[in-house]
């Protein structure tokens, strides 16, 4: 690298470039083979050719995605997507990625191949698990919305009232993890049309295990029945709000997203 490069400082940015790609590889078990492989001097003059326009960054990076055989054809589409929005944004504050992005561009798409590929895993394993989380902190919601509407939260907070927790919640638990197990089909729900008819088939889910689950669980005499509060109810909700949020930045939002640029200005896509 030195010897194809008169600007010393140009080649060490580079070579901690291939460094951070190499350590990033080998912590993610990704095989280096690819790149052994590679004559040391063709690589380097790969290196050095990097792009200087944004828009020359957007079709390597979209060629480099499209050859990969890590990812699926939603996904790609999904990858090119997601790096087209972080171009534009610099577009649109006439910034160059090549004055604010350090990592050449295979790193950049290395990166996001590993992102998404996480992302799989996370829903297709956990997705069921995921939906139900998000389904109690909602659970949770519809009783402080109906302690609202009642004026209970206004006139009587602290006073108790009788609910069949156990009754009221396990409808909206199994609607959430059906929910989750369809996250792995979530590239088919791309159109407008398609979104409003899979919200229709949850609130066709949750309605059918209302009707299926209470005379089930009314038959075997199974109930929790508390004595609710409005406050509590408050309560509920912000611990199970705090555990969804939590669960999406750290399994989700971590996972998916990756990010481009330096101190002075970052981008997450």
């Amino acid at each position: 690298m030195h010897d194809l490069l008169n600007d010393e400082t140009k080649a060490d940015r580079l070579l901690d470039s291939l460094a951070g790609y190499i350590r990033q590889a080998e912590k993610n078990g990704q095989s280096l083979e690819g790149l052994t492989k590679q004559n040391p001097k063709d690589y380097a003059l790969f290196l050095i050719e990097q792009p200087t326009t944004n828009e020359e960054y957007r079709r390597r990076y979209h060629t480099m995605i499209e050859a990969s055989e890590e990812l699926k054809s939603h996904e790609k589409t999904q990858a090119n997507r997601e790096f087209d929005w972080a171009i534009d944004r610099l577009n649109d504050v006439q910034v160059k990625l090549q004055d604010v992005e350090m990592r050449d561009v295979s790193f950049l798409a290395y990166t996001k191949i590993e992102a998404i590929k996480s992302s799989r895993r996370v829903w297709n394993q956990f997705g069921w698990l995921l939906g139900m989380i998000l389904a109690f902190a909602y659970a949770n919601l519809l009783l402080v919305m109906d302690d609202v509407f009642s004026l209970r939260l206004f006139t009587a907070p602290a006073t108790p009232y009788p609910l069949d927790y156990f009754g009221f919640v396990l409808p909206v638990l199994l609607t959430g993890a059906v929910f989750g197990l369809l996250t792995r089909f979530r590239h088919h729900f791309q159109t407008l049309g398609r979104r409003i008819l899979f919200a229709l088939l949850i609130i066709a889910v949750y309605v059918g295990f209302v009707l299926l689950t209470q005379p089930i669980l009314f038959s075997l005499g199974w109930s929790f029945l508390i004595q609710l509060t409005p406050v509590y109810a408050l309560i509920l909700l912000a611990i199970s709000g705090f555990m969804a949020m939590w669960t999406l930045v750290e399994f989700v939002w971590k996972n998916t997203r990756c990010h481009l640029g330096n101190e002075t200005l970052m981008i997450y896509y």
